[in-house]
């Protein structure tokens, strides 16, 4: 490894996003550049958030996990980004931190023997159906017009953040309003049990699934609830911080589906062997979002494509939805629903570095 640079930054949001867990303005995202000793430069972020309400893991931590492993990769040399996931496995348990850096080597090993990172991950998508995500809003109405925005955009799942004062009702009659679109729900962990009732009433309402109703750690109950539905699929998601994590899900079909998100899950090699597993397993894995810029949302992209990972579309609205700008330079945008996966080799995106440098919080930290 001849360098490694971390970058880090703070993307400011269009609008606050609010789920369950908070308010969203400012997002921290650590850019992360590998330069192997050929010159080839491969670029990661970090993904975890400044806080620990929807993640253990903050953006701090990883950010000294990070610096840490920095010094280490320095007198190492990797065969493959895999030989790179199982070295960073014994290294350290922070998973974000893990994936930044893997998906670094990753961006590089790619760029070197000339693939794109969906053909090194065996994908068999040339175009990816996505998704875009309502956070929650002040009235209902306000909600049902970006409803309504997002339907005549064409994103072919609309997912729509709730909490425990949601109005079932309204829910039911906003999907009923678009009887040709996927809706989903995400409750980011802010029911409990004594809301099986209100699942059971969304149960038949035509939605897809619903993220997370439960705690992290309410397996038991996840479980059970899910046994208690016809229709409706539940999908972890805060409860899977960790590969462990999702080899439990599946080994124990807690839910019908799991939402991947290779940040949570320690990298890319450990969702690719997720969303295997699962499907193995006659599992749904899809692909969530992470509010990641254009870089991360390419790498979200590539895993969609491998088999079984795209039966709901991902999680990666177009690049100018969520940020005033994106780190990434001429970014598609989305098409009939479904954004086209990068022909460039590596993970495919270019940075745009006067928005890095626009972005900064910190002088650049550079290992050489």
């Amino acid at each position: 490894m001849k360098k490694v640079e971390i970058y880090p930054l703070a993307l400011m949001m269009k609008s606050p996003f609010k789920t369950a867990h908070g308010t969203t303005l400012k997002r921290p995202l650590t850019l992360v550049a590998i330069t192997l000793m050929n010159g080839i430069t491969g670029y990661g972020e970090i993904q975890s958030f400044a806080d620990n309400q929807y993640a253990p893991e903050t953006h701090l931590q990883s950010l000294s996990v990070v610096k840490r492993l920095s010094e280490k990769l320095l007198s190492r040399y990797f065969d493959t980004p895999f030989a790179v996931a199982t070295w960073l496995a014994n290294q350290a348990d922070q998973s974000f931190a893990k994936a930044a850096i893997e998906m670094a080597f990753w961006d590089a090993y790619g760029k070197q023997i000339q693939q794109p990172l969906w053909t090194m991950l065996g994908g068999q998508q040339h175009r990816i159906a996505v998704s875009s995500v309502v956070g929650m809003q002040t009235n209902w109405q306000q909600t049902s017009h970006l409803v309504s925005n997002m339907n005549q955009q064409g994103y072919q799942r609309i997912k729509i953040k709730i909490d425990q004062q949601t109005d079932i009702p309204a829910i039911r009659q906003l999907v009923a309003e678009f009887p040709d679109q996927m809706f989903s729900l995400d409750a980011n962990a802010s029911w409990s049990m004594t809301d099986i009732e209100r699942l059971k009433a969304l149960d038949r309402a035509g939605l897809a699934l619903i993220e997370q109703p439960f705690q992290a750690n309410d397996w038991t109950e996840h479980k059970f609830a899910q046994q208690q539905l016809t229709q409706l699929q539940l999908s972890l998601d805060e409860s899977l911080n960790s590969l462990a994590d999702a080899k439990y899900a599946i080994a124990n079909q807690t839910t019908r589906a799991l939402t991947i998100k290779q940040g949570k899950l320690g990298g890319i090699a450990s969702a690719r062997q997720a969303i295997m597993s699962a499907t193995q397993a006659q599992l749904n894995p899809w692909i969530g979002g992470m509010l990641g810029s254009g870089l991360g949302r390419a790498v979200d992209l590539a895993l969609a494509s491998l088999p079984g990972a795209n039966q709901v579309p991902a999680d990666s609205a177009q690049f100018d939805h969520y940020f005033a700008a994106d780190i990434g330079k001429n970014l598609p945008y989305v098409q009939q629903g479904t954004l086209p996966l990068p022909a460039e080799n590596g993970i495919g995106v270019s940075i745009d570095w006067p928005t890095v440098t626009k972005y900064l919080v910190h002088e650049p930290i550079v290992y050489q």
